[in-house]
């Protein structure tokens, strides 16, 4: 990450940090010898953080965020100098079932870091997962200066968060910087409903691929090695950064039908699929143009072709 980049002995707060995408990101903390608190509402026996044993090599809290005095008590306990905010309900099929769930746990979850952390006092750095979702509908691509403007319960607790971030900052000067990427797939990934875990599974058990929407929304599809080399970039530049936010994308920008036809090629495999076309409130075209990044040079690594082989191998070792 460059020669001045040291986190050794630095405390850092995840939340969210036994997830998908919070094991890998914590994984990569503790090779940088940081000092890491993570906070969760669960550990699930099959994801990275377990398979690694995290929990033997940081401090694992299980807390709600929505649980304010909680998160304030582990902000005064701990006293930590960056945190990285990737607690939140994350399946739209979720947030359209239970959306007073997700909008208590994505906005006011959201809240409740942003005033511990502010009251605080001491924190050098907050980097927040936002979302692409969080830019609603659109028909071209999304650069960080688009309006927000989630319309479903899932997107409007991503904008809302999103919006009350960027007000901590101008308001209090909370060190916070934003991240909006597109849809993260790789090792790890335990929600099957999502279409890179589906596709592995139904090649690995034989089954029909069961696809919720017409099958031509597009979106980015971004590994998670690629996710978690950004939040470091972002870590690395906190000091010039603050109150920023930051698309992160790739070149594989696709409709679920090419993706399909994508992994058939990676993975010599035929992939069997049915439409039912029942999905509610999805972004027909999404698609985030991430120059900005670009210029603290992190650059998009991985492809979608080169990658999927080794992710099936993760999947039927789990499966």
């Amino acid at each position: 990450m460059g020669n001045n980049f040291s986190l050794t002995g630095k405390k850092i707060l995840v939340t969210g940090g036994t997830g998908f995408i919070g094991g890998h990101l914590v994984k990569n903390l503790l090779d940088f010898k940081a000092n890491v608190i993570v906070i969760d509402i669960e550990l699930q026996p099959l994801s990275t953080f377990s398979l690694y044993k995290l929990d033997n090599k940081v401090k694992l809290l299980f807390v709600d965020v929505r649980n304010k005095d909680k998160v304030a008590q582990i902000f005064k306990q701990y006293q930590p100098e960056y945190v990285f905010h990737l607690a939140a309900q994350a399946t739209v099929g979720f947030a359209h079932e239970l959306p007073v769930e997700v909008l208590e746990t994505n906005i006011m979850g959201t809240v409740n870091i942003l005033e511990a952390a502010r009251k605080n006092g001491k924190i050098k750095g907050i980097i927040a997962a936002s979302s692409d979702k969080a830019y609603g509908k659109t028909e071209k691509a999304y650069t960080e200066e688009s309006a927000l403007r989630g319309d479903h319960p899932y997107d409007v607790s991503k904008s809302s968060m999103d919006l009350i971030c960027q007000a901590y900052f101008k308001t209090y000067g909370l060190p916070v910087v934003i991240t909006r990427f597109g849809n993260v797939y790789g090792e790890g990934d335990l929600h099957f409903e999502r279409i890179i875990p589906g596709i592995c599974k139904s090649i690995i058990k034989n089954e029909t691929l069961e696809i919720r929407s017409n099958g031509r929304y597009v979106r980015d599809y971004i590994y998670v090695k690629d996710v978690v080399r950004g939040y470091l970039t972002l870590l690395k530049n906190i000091n010039n950064i603050y109150g920023e936010a930051f698309n992160f994308s790739s070149l594989d920008n696709l409709s679920v039908l090419e993706l399909i036809r994508r992994a058939e090629k990676s993975l010599d495999k035929k992939i069997n699929y049915k439409i039912l076309n029942l999905a509610k409130n999805e972004i027909p075209y999404q698609h985030l143009d991430d120059s900005k990044i670009k210029k603290l040079g992190w650059v998009n690594n991985y492809s979608l072709v080169s990658v999927l082989p080794k992710i099936i191998e993760w999947y039927k070792n789990i499966l």
